[in-house]
């Protein structure tokens, strides 16, 4: 499949990788100094090439849209109507910054809005797609999890059928279980739970930068549900 990928940074760059390794065809960029992908470039060879923001959107029948939230509008101004038609995977949450560089999220937004919703809103002829923005960046990898009880899911949402399993192939690619969480409005909800993962990060370990090591997963009961008779 070509990927094109919008911003290459953190998120997008464990992406590449993992797609790549799964043979698909991607096309990366990034939203900034395109030199510090000489690294990600060199690691993977002939499997990825390097463009403009542009040339990635037009390049993808699948485009991730992987960028800094305060610079969605001037991303989506420079590839105009190039990601009519093509399924956009939007892994972002609504952190705004301060002065100061100190980040937070935007919980008057969140309140009746979504990143994903907006960004459909801004691309109305895009298929949009919600998916990983709960995991953190250095445990985006299948082989953070190697040791782990429990293996974390990917979540994804949207109102298109077919595009959410091509997410959910890519999801699998990436070397983690899709989980579909519905429609697209419920990216609300997926969002709300990154505020909810840093609250555990700060009140139950040891303090937020412990949320690079945290994750969620729907358990399945094994062998099953403990029956018994109800008392009234």
């Amino acid at each position: 499949m070509k990927i094109g990928i919008l911003n290459a940074g953190n998120v997008g760059g464990r992406l590449a990788r993992a797609w790549a390794t799964a043979g698909h065809d991607l096309l990366i960029a990034k939203d900034g100094d395109s030199r510090k992908l000489a690294p990600l470039l060199e690691e993977l060879g002939g499997h990825v090439r390097l463009g403009t923001i542009r040339e990635a959107a037009e390049f993808g029948d699948v485009v991730l849209f992987s960028v800094y939230w305060p610079r969605v509008d001037a991303i989506v101004n420079e590839v105009g109507d190039r990601l009519d038609g093509k399924i956009v995977i939007e892994t972002m949450n609504p952190l705004g910054v301060t002065s100061d560089f100190v980040h937070f999220h935007d919980l008057e937004f969140m309140a009746q809005n979504s990143t994903a919703e907006y960004l459909r809103e801004r691309l109305p002829n895009a298929r949009i797609a919600k998916a990983f923005n709960l995991l953190a960046a250095p445990v985006l990898e299948a082989a953070a999890w190697e040791l782990a009880q429990i293996q974390p899911q990917v979540y994804y949402a949207s109102d298109d059928k077919d595009a959410g399993q091509v997410v959910r192939g890519l999801i699998a690619d990436s070397g983690f279980r899709p989980v579909n969480a519905g429609p697209l409005k419920m990216a609300r909800q997926l969002e709300q739970v990154g505020v909810l993962l840093h609250q555990v990060a700060n009140h139950e370990y040891g303090g937020d930068a412990f949320l690079i090591r945290l994750a969620l997963a729907v358990v399945e009961a094994n062998p099953g549900p403990v029956m018994r008779a109800r008392v009234t």
